[in-house]
């Protein structure tokens, strides 16, 4: 992409870029609304800033079907079709546009998410397994966590219990843990996984679907806070006074 940032000078040698926004599209696309006209049709785009129409010649609208969404590439111009027509090839067809599911799609093509993995980090992601207890973990299994999420989300990461705090400086207090599941102990530095995983920056979450940063076998079956797993989570244990201020704090080397 070319994409248009602002500069700060943090040494003598390295700058430090901030991105304001993207420029232009590395792949291309443009993504729109096709509607027929004589025996090939025109795609009107769904960004609002692109003022332009593009032709779709019949010999790639073939099968179209007027108010569908469609992924279009622009064409090489040439004598048949120079550049003022703008004429493009469809390469995907996304559905009907009044399809509320497609409100996803358009942000994932628009905004060129990924989602799709490699298949080193496929494999790598498929060969994952629970870990024992060896090595010296604690095991916490027997602390009633509850997790947070709702019974509808993507993945079981986030964990918590409270009970009255047992220590005799805090009469009256609480005793809270909070527990989230350990990504680290299987994403290790320079895998396949930690590569993709740097690449998408984070998973990008709709209301019918989520672009995940990882493979959903790894949040869905190792990655996770779940009755009796063996599972690696992070552990944090806080002291709260009967007035919510905060006493200690201790983290689980699990």
């Amino acid at each position: 992409d070319q994409i248009l940032v602002r500069l700060k000078k943090i040494s003598t040698e390295e700058y430090e870029a901030r991105i304001l926004k993207s420029l232009v599209d590395a792949t291309g696309h443009i993504i729109g609304v096709f509607k027929p006209y004589k025996d090939g049709g025109y795609v009107y785009p769904t960004d609002k800033k692109n003022k332009e129409d593009y032709f779709v010649p019949r010999d790639f609208a073939a099968g179209l079907q007027e108010g569908e969404l469609v992924v279009a590439e622009p064409l090489p111009p040439t004598t048949q079709y120079p550049r003022s027509k703008n004429a493009v090839k469809i390469v995907k067809r996304l559905g009907k546009k009044d399809d509320p599911r497609l409100i996803s799609l358009i942000a994932i093509h628009a905004h060129s998410i990924p989602t799709e993995f490699p298949s080193d980090a496929l494999e790598e992601a498929d060969a994952m397994k629970e870990p024992t207890l060896e090595g010296g973990r604690e095991d916490l299994r027997d602390i009633p966590l509850v997790t947070i999420d709702g019974a509808d989300a993507r993945d079981f990461d986030d964990a918590v219990f409270a009970e009255p705090d047992a220590h005799p400086k805090n009469e009256g207090g609480w005793h809270l843990v909070v527990a989230i599941a350990d990504v680290s102990y299987y994403v290790r530095p320079h895998s396949p996984l930690d590569k993709t995983a740097f690449e998408r920056g984070n998973s990008t979450y709709f209301a019918d679907r989520v672009c995940r940063c990882c493979p959903n076998v790894c949040q869905m079956t190792c990655a996770r806070c779940a009755p009796k797993s063996t599972a690696p989570a992070l552990p944090v244990t806080y002291g709260l006074t009967r007035t919510a201020s905060l006493s200690r704090t201790n983290l689980y080397g699990v």
